[in-house]
């Protein structure tokens, strides 16, 4: 699987007995802004606690976050913002933190942009307390209806992949499993992939839908992901799909694996 790393979104930041703060600043897009506003803070004794960088081919400018630790420095925020300021680099800059008791929470984004589409972070607790609460008061009937959402989100995303990015085949599959795992849903593995006889088998670690339950149930948990997957082969090759997962974090297994090939007759 290769080396993998969590990515720590820079949210907000935790910091009893230090002074850390949040600067949003807007920079040259040509190579060196980076270096140059970095190497301004480190001769500040400014340690880079946190960054988001977003620039595009083609424009004038971009922006970079920051979250700083300026502890012991002897400069306020507002000294700093004017030595970022003066920096022939940098068009404009602004401090943004929110603080809130021991923490500074980021004061310049409220919108997380994935592949161009508005995304939303969730709490893996959270959602492990909602789908658990569904299951014991629903159980068959959430796991059918958490299927059939994930059937139709899974279809709306084949869609996207063939039709905006012309993607055919297998080709659809890895960039469904690549960009969810990009966002944090799950590891992947395609252990069989067989378009002769339509049968496939993909692995899921970490399955942000079981981890909750790790070791805890005596049955598969997994049933918005599976519809998801459902819904992806069954736009991908135009007939009805069944999955099944044979193999859940949640039973104690070591991973989620789901068996995955055409429903009799359809």
């Amino acid at each position: 699987m290769g080396l993998m790393r969590a990515r720590a979104m820079p949210c907000a930041i935790h910091a009893p007995g230090r002074e850390v703060t949040q600067f949003v600043v807007e920079g040259r897009n040509v190579p060196g802004t980076l270096a140059t506003i970095a190497s301004k803070l480190a001769q500040l004794g400014i340690n880079i606690l946190s960054g988001l960088i977003v620039a595009e081919p083609g424009r004038e400018t971009g922006h970079i976050v920051f979250f700083l630790d300026i502890t012991g420095t002897g400069l306020t925020e507002a000294e700093l913002l004017e030595r970022l300021r003066k920096l022939d680099v940098v068009v404009d800059a602004e401090i943004t933190a929110k603080k809130i008791g021991d923490m500074a929470i980021n004061g310049t984004t409220h919108r997380t942009l994935f592949m161009g589409e508005r995304a939303v972070l969730f709490d893996v607790a959270d959602m492990g307390a909602m789908f658990g609460w569904f299951d014991e008061n629903f159980g068959s009937g959430a796991h059918a209806i958490l299927f059939d959402m994930g059937k139709q989100a899974g279809k709306t995303a084949a869609e996207k992949l063939m039709n905006d990015y012309g993607l055919r085949g297998r080709d659809v599959v890895e960039a469904f499993l690549a960009l969810h795992e990009a966002a944090g849903w799950f590891d992947y593995e395609v252990v069989k992939y067989d378009e002769g006889a339509l049968e496939f088998v993909i692995r899921l670690y970490d399955n942000f839908e079981c981890v909750p339950f790790k070791g805890k149930k005596d049955r598969p948990m997994s049933h918005l992901v599976r519809g998801e997957l459902a819904g992806l082969f069954s736009s991908l090759f135009k007939r009805d799909f069944k999955v099944d997962e044979v193999m859940c974090l949640a039973k104690g297994d070591p991973y989620c694996e789901f068996t995955i090939m055409p429903r009799e007759g359809r």
